[in-house]
């Protein structure tokens, strides 16, 4: 990508972006940065082709002053006549790199002259100082957020006045450093991981080019290289850019987590951010509007996220051995998600979305309303069970046993509700509706047990007794996830790819089901 961009800054901003958006990892933005810091050598290759001597009409075509003209034309008859936002778009980039390629030639040509000032030799000579021309390489790079200009002018320079290896090579290694800068001024609105990935792009140009100066100029104090004093010419500086990009990402990329690492003792994770992390859907990011087909997705990344979180909240409210306040947190924590989608796919709908997209929104929306209701309901339940149950211990114990199995079984029916929208699956739905149909029964013996034992022992039953009220829920739950089974079968047929089973198959899986539901019978003493 930065061989046809033509900057390795771009790339890496786009990576800052990627990762602040939740797209990848923080750890897979090394290697983005380092692939992006190795292919912007591909631009210095480009414009070494001007240093070609030849007559012929081959080696005079290929030079970048020769065909940049032309390529600037086409260039602008693509953006200009073409419909295709596609072909509009490579337009732009060939029109970019077409009047970079005008510029550093016209450059060249322009400080032809300078050859013959002695404040300008004088400069010059003065980078034959490793740390000085470093660091002025650097600064220069800082300032014009470029290390592909701050090369194509010292490759223009040295097609034009001479410049020595011992020059360039400080030069080389300074712009790298000194690019860092753009993406660190790109992180400053990002969260802190956007900063994490900056701060990788710093210390692996560091790590690459520091050590190799150090390494490189002590050999040169012990062996003595003859040829930094010679020209560097045109093919010199390509040749030197890949080969300290090449080793550094020899070294680097295998050890990309110890760059992870520095990034992560810098910039540590405090307990407020873990908490903010955890309640903060980072993958909706505004920026991704733009291309509503990847906004979608990401909600639907949120939307799992969500419907784990309600898992886990009821996992801990049937668990008697659950923290109350960790059922609170995940309680809590569900309720934000819904809050985050809900607002994010009002973004999406203003967008312009096609019908199989709208039917695809329209499903994350249904599941994104289910899981976070079931949310609200597991809170209710982690409230009901702090209150009394009150009724005598013998019903209780008996209850408690059979709500144990009821709640067993929503448990997983809750799962494969949240498998089912994960997966995508329409046949899984069609489980999901059976399975319904299974623990609605199994809920209905519980309740009219309960009311038989409680009859039996003159207790008098009301909507607002513990069993009663956690009843309800429960059957509420169910709905819940058979409304997220219809919302999977709707859009499958929405977008025309109905494949619901035929009647001999459904009963085939209530079946099924009925087996798995065997052992929970005989719990309850029902043959």
């Amino acid at each position: 990508m930065t061989a046809i961009v033509q900057s390795s800054s771009a790339i890496t901003v786009l990576s800052v972006g990627l990762v602040n958006s939740g797209l990848i990892e923080l750890g897979k933005a090394a290697g983005l940065i380092i692939g992006a810091n190795l292919g912007t050598t591909a631009t210095a290759w480009v414009l070494s082709l001007n240093a070609i001597d030849g007559k012929s009409l081959i080696m005079t075509l290929i030079k970048p002053s020769t065909f940049s003209p032309f390529l600037a034309i086409i260039a602008v008859a693509m953006k200009m006549f073409c419909k295709s936002e596609k072909k509009r778009t490579v337009g732009s980039v060939l029109l970019g790199f077409a009047v970079m390629m005008i510029g550093m030639n016209l450059m060249s040509q322009a400080v032809s002259p300078l050859r013959n000032v002695p404040a300008i030799s004088k400069t010059l000579v003065s980078f034959t100082n490793p740390v000085l021309g470093f660091l002025f390489a650097c600064a220069f790079a800082m300032l014009i957020q470029s290390s592909d200009a701050v090369i194509g002018i010292v490759q223009a320079f040295a097609l034009s006045m001479g410049i020595t290896f011992g020059m360039a090579i400080p030069l080389i290694c300074g712009a790298q450093v000194g690019t860092c800068v753009t993406a660190m001024l790109s992180s400053l609105g990002a969260s802190n991981n956007g900063k994490r990935t900056a701060l990788i792009n710093l210390y692996y140009n560091l790590l690459k080019t520091v050590p190799f100066m150090v390494v490189f100029y002590s050999l040169n104090y012990i062996l003595g290289f003859s040829f930094l004093g010679s020209d560097v010419g045109g093919i010199g500086i390509p040749v030197f850019h890949t080969l300290v990009n090449l080793l550094g990402c020899a070294v680097w990329l295998p050890l990309s987590k110890v760059l992870v690492s520095l990034a992560m003792r810098t910039l540590p994770l405090s307990e407020r951010e873990k908490q903010d992390q955890a309640n903060m859907l980072t993958m909706l990011d505004s920026n991704l509007l733009v291309t509503p087909d990847i906004a979608i997705e990401q909600a639907n990344t949120a939307v799992t996220l969500l419907s784990r979180a309600v898992d886990d909240a009821f996992l801990s409210v049937i668990d008697k051995t659950g923290d109350p306040q960790q059922t609170g947190i995940l309680c809590e924590r569900s309720a934000k998600y819904q809050a985050q989608i809900d607002e994010y796919l009002m973004q999406i709908s203003e967008r312009d979305v096609d019908r199989e997209g709208r039917a695809y929104l329209q499903l994350i929306s249904t599941a994104n309303t289910a899981f976070g209701r079931m949310g609200k309901l597991v809170e209710r339940m982690r409230d009901m069970s702090s209150r009394s149950a009150g009724y005598e211990d013998d019903v209780t114990e008996k209850g408690r046993k059979e709500m144990s199995i009821l709640g067993g079984s929503i448990q997983e029916i809750i799962q494969l509700t949240t498998k089912g929208f994960t997966a995508k699956s329409n046949s899984i739905s069609q489980t999901i509706r059976c399975y319904r149909e299974e623990i609605m029964e199994l809920a209905s013996i519980v309740k009219k047990r309960y009311i038989r034992r409680a009859h039996e022992k003159g207790l008098e039953i009301n909507p607002d007794n513990q069993f009663t009220d956690t009843s309800y829920v429960l059957e509420q739950l169910i709905d819940y996830c058979d409304m997220i089974a219809d919302a999977l079968i709707r859009y499958y047929i929405e977008i025309g790819e109905d494949n619901q089973a035929d009647a001999g198959t459904d009963e085939r899986i209530r079946k099924n089901i009925h087996m798995l539901f065997e052992d929970k019978y005989e719990a309850l003493g029902i043959e």
